[in-house]
């Protein structure tokens, strides 16, 4: 009785290892994307960011999408990062843009990303963004706290023209903000 047990198990044994030889799909390979670096901007005088923050998945590499059919879930997707987190991202992006600085008395902003995703729809996608900015005078008054968001389509389903809409939504926020902080040192 013990020898047709262990022919069993020596058969058993060999096809899990045969199974185990089997051609399996090559593992998916990272991609990483960034924000190019805008033309600089007119500089806003003095202004300077003083911080940036993100939380929860926004805080993350890899890039978030939502589909456009079930708004409320979000998701991230598993091979597809941001080459740094989208604060240090923004961050870059938003000095070279605006042409900010770290200067002394000068208007201070402070900035949570309250989206930075894909949205997922059938077409093309879209980047949408959103940036909660408030801004604070040099005696530390505030000065305005606003919402800037703004959705691009992208010019096709890649991730590179996701990050070029991503790239014009931005550039979008930066030009309203630039309207804003006119508006304020005007009305000072």
């Amino acid at each position: 009785m013990r020898m047709p047990n262990a022919i069993a198990m020596l058969a058993a044994a060999s096809l899990i290892g045969l199974a185990g030889c089997g051609s399996a799909p090559p593992a998916p390979v990272d991609r990483f994307y960034r924000l190019q670096p805008p033309n600089v901007g007119q500089p806003q005088g003095k202004v300077t960011l003083r911080s940036i923050r993100a939380d929860s998945l926004y805080a993350e590499r890899p890039i978030v999408f939502v589909r456009a059919d079930d708004p409320r879930q979000l998701r991230q997707y598993h091979y597809h990062l941001w080459l740094y987190p989208p604060a240090q991202a923004v961050r870059e992006h938003l000095s070279s843009s605006l042409g900010v600085g770290a200067e002394r008395n000068a208007i201070q902003l402070d900035v949570r990303i309250a989206a930075f995703e894909r949205i997922v729809d059938g077409s093309g996608g879209k980047a949408h963004a959103a940036l909660d900015i408030t801004a604070t005078n040099p005696a530390g008054a505030k000065l305005f706290e606003k919402r800037f968001q703004a959705t691009q389509a992208a010019g096709d389903d890649s991730f590179s023209a996701f990050t070029a809409a991503m790239e014009q939504a931005l550039q979008r926020i930066y030009g309203e903000l630039a309207q804003e902080l006119a508006g304020t040192k005007a009305g000072r």
